[in-house]
């Protein structure tokens, strides 16, 4: 039971000797949102991740970019973005997508300062993203990497799945084509802008902007609550 699991995870102890922004997060995390909360009333963090490559062990982090949704509302001046340095980083093939250097990257910050100010932003907020288990598991391996035992226990939301949830109550799961719900695809079928798209910031805030499109169309198959919008 969804219920059972998210109890049991706040339950779980945090290490003595655990950084001070894990403490926060824990303590954040023990007055997470009630399934009950209205939707109009919910904290979401949209984010997304830049990556070496689509390995969670051996691919690290470039870059990571996240926006808050408040009351229905983009909050364009709640953001949080970073690059994360990769000093010496090789090119990959990646670089074609995302478009970032290995000179930039030299420039950026440590890989534990871009993880305790991701941490510290997203709170005990609902985590939103394009296909979002990936980025939750990138971060993951961040925490793992500077020697945080716990992993990410927000609440999360994914946008292609909810978008397939909403769209296609009826539909036969065998006639699903995975390219219609691609963020590009989302965006072209909600008349969402996509001028910045391929870069973390760019695709969270494009992410956000669907996941409101997604949210009305959520209301009018009547669901209200956090509770409901896990479900499924």
């Amino acid at each position: 039971m969804e219920w059972l699991k998210e109890f049991i995870n706040q339950l779980q102890p945090v290490d003595k000797n655990a950084p001070a922004f894990w403490h926060r997060y824990s303590a954040a995390l023990k007055e997470q949102p009630s399934r009950d909360t209205p939707l109009s009333e919910a904290e979401f963090v949209v984010f997304d991740t830049e990556t070496t490559g689509l390995d969670q062990r051996r691919d690290k982090v470039l870059s990571i970019g996240a926006i808050k949704v408040r009351e229905l509302q983009v909050l364009v001046s709640d953001t949080f973005e970073c690059l994360v340095q990769q000093e010496g980083a090789p090119a990959t093939k990646s670089a074609e997508v995302h478009g970032l250097l290995s000179s930039q990257l030299e420039g950026g910050i440590p890989e534990r300062e871009a993880v305790e100010g991701f941490i510290d932003f997203i709170g005990n907020a609902v985590l939103v993203g394009q296909h979002v288990a990936f980025d939750i598991g990138m971060v993951n391996q961040m925490l793992k990497r500077q020697g945080i035992s716990g992993k990410l226990r927000n609440r999360s939301v994914d946008t292609a799945h909810l978008a397939i949830r909403l769209e296609r109550r009826h539909a036969d799961s065998h006639t699903l084509k995975t390219a219609e719900y691609s963020l590009d695809a989302l965006c072209e079928r909600y008349n969402l802008p996509t001028e910045d798209r391929h870069t973390a910031s760019g695709d969270a805030f494009a992410t956000a902007l669907l996941l409101l499109k997604l949210l009305s169309l959520a209301k009018k198959r009547g669901i209200t609550t956090l509770g409901e919008l896990m479900k499924g």
